[in-house]
């Protein structure tokens, strides 16, 4: 009776860790895709407002600018969650190949983080 209770507790824990996984990735396609749909709307609005009015360019750029670093900002959370749910998964299955795998997403999305910080410092330098 011990063993099935136990069984009964891995078995509710695996299901618990799968759910949770999957919430997360689902929440960070949520956060993309608004985070890209609003930069792509504002970018809209402001080719629209280019075309009515041509005396605004320095402040086009400016605007581009922190639309950019905002979508970058965006990303990164979603990168960040991504590298959580990826280690939440990793706890599932404990196993040498998932452990490599996890270490080589984690380190492209530790250079691709390390990146996207480092362009939205240069977006602000600029500014």
């Amino acid at each position: 009776m011990v063993e099935s209770g136990e069984g009964i507790a891995q078995i509710f824990l695996q299901q618990l860790i799968e759910y949770t996984v999957i919430t997360l990735e689902i929440i960070i396609t949520i956060i993309i895709i608004i985070v890209v749909g609003i930069t792509l709307v504002n970018l809209f609005k402001i080719m629209l407002s280019t075309l009515v009015n041509k005396e605004e360019k320095e402040k086009r750029r400016e605007y581009v600018g922190q639309l950019v670093r905002n979508m970058l900002r965006g990303l990164l959370i979603s990168l960040d969650i991504l590298v959580a749910a990826d280690i939440i998964k990793s706890i599932l299955v404990p196993s040498v190949t998932e452990l490599i795998t996890l270490a080589f997403i984690v380190a492209i999305r530790t250079v691709l983080s390390w990146s996207l910080s480092k362009e939205i410092g240069s977006q602000a330098m600029q500014k």
